[in-house]
């Protein structure tokens, strides 16, 4: 398919009107024809029908309508235009009716049609040239919104992927380290623990490019980041899960619910806190996932002591906005001992 610009091309243009005068022509040489085939007269009267029409045309394409065609304008467009139809139908009607013997004495030439009539002539034909340029600049418009609205989506793809980029890398790198630890002590959880880190990079580097995935595998994702976070946090962390729903076919966009649990292992979990604890609550209604998480709130915050959260929080909302307009409700609590963010989803 043609772009428009290339539509648009000088050449190109002069071609269409071309091919539509010479439409016209072959139109109008049919109805003045006088008898049963086509006479010279026929081709002389209607190449002089059309200099009286071309006129009004093109006075009302280039003129009227770019300037006055718009909704404030319209009624001065309108009586405008009318104007012009009565005028260059009152020279066509003058020049067959009076002027043309003394221009072209070889012929006798008169007015076929009355003045009402060579009004609605003009008239149709003013409106059909007037439809095919609306029709065109729709197109035009047309192709600019679908190229401005592939720009934003591609602004926004390239965005999602630099807000992905952010995930903390240093948790594979500390996971790799307790895992180094397990093999040295020969811990019986290391071949489990393997596997669980390398389905989790799996999904990291590959499954979350995509921009929706299965909610079953996020959740199977969440679990394994948890059982990795316990791992390194030792028994003095205290994790409650709670799950309630059916997963059945939902989509959710991927790294959501990771990006608050990574906040709350690091500004709870990892700030040095007395009895640590993580209350996670997730319930899939249909098409609607309620996610909670509770965590105390630490004495060292490792990104900041002033803003908890930090950069994390401000990503998921910045994704939340792109990827779930006007379908989503996040909520975040900062209390004096605790930190709750409770996020409601329409998958």
């Amino acid at each position: 398919m043609r772009k428009y610009p290339q539509l648009n091309h000088p050449v190109v243009r002069w071609i269409q009107h071309l091919l539509f005068w010479v439409l016209s022509f072959i139109l109008f040489l049919q109805i003045f024809r006088t008898g049963t085939s086509t006479e010279k007269v026929d081709y002389i009267y209607t190449a002089l029908f059309h200099l009286s029409l071309l006129p009004a045309v093109y006075i009302n394409l280039e003129l009227l309508l770019p300037r006055f065609g718009r909704k404030k304008r319209l009624l001065v467009y309108v009586v405008l235009l009318a104007a012009t139809i009565i005028l260059f139908s009152w020279i066509n009607y003058k020049f067959f009716a009076f002027w043309s013997a003394g221009i072209f004495p070889d012929y006798f030439f008169i007015s076929y049609f009355t003045f009402k009539e060579i009004i609605f002539f003009f008239s149709g034909c003013i409106i059909v040239t007037s439809l095919l340029k609306l029709s065109r600049s729709w197109f035009r418009v047309s192709e600019l919104e679908r190229k401005l609205l592939e720009k934003e989506k591609q602004k926004t793809e390239v965005e999602l992927k630099a807000l992905k980029a952010q995930i903390n890398p240093h948790f594979f790198f500390n996971t790799l380290n307790s895992i180094y630890s397990m093999a040295l002590d020969k811990d019986e959880r290391l071949p489990t623990t393997v596997l669980q880190l390398s389905n989790l990079m799996r999904y990291f580097l590959y499954e979350s490019n995509d921009r929706f995935i299965p909610l079953g595998k996020e959740l199977d994702v969440v679990d394994n980041y948890i059982a990795l976070q316990t791992l390194r946090s030792g028994e003095q962390l205290t994790i409650q899960t709670q799950r309630s729903g059916t997963v059945n076919g939902q989509q959710i966009a991927p790294l959501l619910l990771i990006t608050f649990l990574e906040n709350a292992f690091k500004h709870g979990v990892r700030g040095d806190g007395a009895d640590p604890f993580i209350r996670l609550n997730i319930t899939v209604d249909r098409n609607t996932l309620l996610f909670s998480v509770l965590n105390n709130k630490g004495v060292i915050d490792e990104i900041k002591t002033t803003e908890h959260g930090g950069l994390g929080l401000e990503n998921i909302k910045r994704q939340l906005e792109l990827l779930y307009p006007n379908k989503h409700s996040l909520t975040v609590k900062n209390m004096k001992d605790s930190f709750v963010v409770e996020l409601q989803l329409e998958l």
